[in-house]
């Protein structure tokens, strides 16, 4: 058994009928190519894919029901995307530890960001396979719960320069940094204007300038609204 793999049943309250189903989860391909008779998690990942896509989706429908099918689309988005699922993998749950690679694709391992994300899907694949739907149901539920709120906000945020498009007709918005602050630390902070023209819109600040954009829409369109 993988060495740690332990510690995620546990966690998970899980008693495995099927190791291997676990073990491939936790595959990569490089190591497969190595090992003959040991299957990657590619097809793991399908099926966890589309689990996150239907249960996590019931659980914003229910938990949204007076929004559209755009908002909800938005916000299941923002719940199952990339960055989501490798913070799962990497810092929740230590997932990315447990990756089995070839001897070459071990140092290569960080700079595949994608990789974490595969696994966690590929893991929720294994639980299905292993444990049935209910039970994967059970711990996305568990997972997912907490972050219902913060993905209406998120997707509302991501959503401001759009909105903030349609409501001044489509014409030209630029987004302009007008200051750095704490340039070489941790704690940068971008300050961008959106502009049309030279008519200031809105001010919003980000750790990176896309955060920093969508803050500035989103301070544009109060400023619109407030009208």
């Amino acid at each position: 058994m993988i060495e740690g793999l332990d510690k995620v049943f546990e966690r998970f309250s899980i008693v495995p009928h099927d190791l291997s189903l676990y073990e491939q989860a936790f595959t990569h391909a490089s190591y497969s190519n190595e090992h003959k008779g040991c299957p990657d998690y590619d097809r793991l990942e399908f099926l966890g894919d589309s689990l996150l896509d239907m249960i996590v989706g019931d659980m914003v429908y229910k938990a949204n029901p007076e929004s559209n099918s755009g908002a909800l689309s938005k916000m299941r988005s923002a719940l199952v995307e990339g960055k989501t699922l490798s913070h799962f993998s990497e810092d929740v749950f230590g997932f990315a530890s447990l990756v089995r690679y070839s001897q070459g694709e071990k140092g290569n391992a960080k700079f595949h960001k994608h990789i974490d994300e595969d696994v966690f899907e590929a893991f929720i694949g294994a639980v299905y396979l292993d444990q049935g739907y209910d039970f994967v149901r059970k711990i996305l539920i568990e997972i997912y719960t907490p972050l219902l709120d913060e993905a209406m906000d998120v997707s509302l945020r991501r959503d401001s320069k759009s909105r903030l498009q349609e409501m001044l007709g489509g014409v030209k918005i630029d987004y302009v940094v007008i200051k750095q602050e704490n340039p070489n630390s941790e704690n940068v902070c971008f300050i961008v204007e959106a502009r049309y023209g030279d008519v200031s819109l809105g001010v919003g600040k980000g750790h990176n300038t896309k955060e920093a954009e969508i803050n500035a829409a989103s301070d544009a369109i109060k400023k619109k609204v407030g009208e």
